[in-house]
């Protein structure tokens, strides 16, 4: 399957035949034109406020028997979006189909119908990164070096092409396998510079979870967007060989605090390799100014042996 932007449905320009086209449309009838086109659509894998991501299966219509490629189905209902992701979508759409790396989910295509967005990813059968927490309580520091250094790579190259995330979290980071993760949901995604660039666009919009999220975006200033992508990736890789958050998300303001006093503390009795905690010391940092960029990451030592 190849990458496409794909618009098969137009509403009315009027207010309203638009709110006379968009009442005409579910989920239903976007599953039967897609079964139609050889889109065969499973169960719900996954939902939010605004979509739902169902395992599919997709065999050309031409082909009645054989295997199917399997896939993933986002499917976004825009009657349901805010004003605020409405004016994202363009940007994600953008990234989603920019972007071509081994640890970032593919997107083969992006279709619309009516109100609906429909976006055809990677599917990965064994889950996100939480779950795998979850399930085991913290993940062996083996397994967690392998997974970041995978995590890492995938943010280099998002870095090295003028993109930054925005919002790496455990949930955002799939196992395509036992062995091999993907990132993926582009939602805040943007194109913060020139590819290869070192400085980035500043940005302004609030973005991603607050356990992930770094103390100069909490606080509302400006802040660079490839830097809150590094404190993001320090919090997922507490999370894994911890099993627990590096701060507490209740309190937004006592957040803030334990941030740039870098209180935070590891489970008693857990021993942890000391490169690992220098690491981590290095991304979970307030100082924007000090904070390890991702090639720094690259190079750290416990990444590399």
């Amino acid at each position: 399957m190849e990458k496409n932007l794909t618009y098969l449905s137009k509403i009315g320009t009027g207010s309203k035949g638009v709110a006379e086209a968009t009442s005409t449309w579910s989920r239903s009838r976007v599953k039967n034109i897609l079964n139609a086109k050889g889109y065969i659509i499973g169960r719900c894998i996954g939902s939010g406020s605004y979509s739902k991501v169902y395992q599919a299966v997709y065999r050309p219509v031409l082909l009645e028997t054989g295997p199917g490629h399997a896939i993933a189905l986002k499917l976004i209902d825009r009657r349901r979006t805010s004003k605020d992701y409405e004016r994202l979508l363009p940007r994600e759409t953008v990234a989603m189909l920019a972007l071509n790396h081994p640890h970032i989910v593919s997107v083969m295509s992006i279709q619309e119908y009516g109100p609906f967005v429909c976006v055809f990813m990677d599917f990965c059968r064994y889950g996100d990164l939480l779950q795998y927490v979850q399930v085991r309580k913290r993940i062996s520091e083996r397994r967690s070096k392998l997974f970041f250094r995978q995590l890492v790579r995938a943010v280099q190259y998002m870095h090295d092409q003028g993109f930054c995330h925005r919002d790496i979290k455990c949930e955002n980071v799939l196992l395509a396998s036992k062995d091999y993760v993907k990132l993926t949901d582009f939602s805040f995604a943007k194109k913060c510079s020139e590819p290869k660039g070192v400085a980035s666009e500043l940005s302004m919009t609030y973005c991603g979870s607050i356990a992930y999220t770094a103390p100069e975006v909490l606080k509302g200033i400006p802040y660079d967007p490839k830097a809150h992508d590094m404190w993001s990736l320090g919090c997922v890789l507490f999370i894994m060989v911890s099993g627990t958050m590096p701060f507490d998300e209740s309190n937004i303001a006592v957040t803030i605090g334990h941030q740039e006093r870098k209180q935070y503390a590891y489970p008693a009795g857990l021993n942890l390799n000391p490169m690992i905690l220098d690491l981590i010391d290095k991304l979970i940092e307030p100082d924007v100014s000090v904070r390890a960029t991702i090639d720094q990451v690259a190079e750290d030592s416990w990444v590399l042996v």
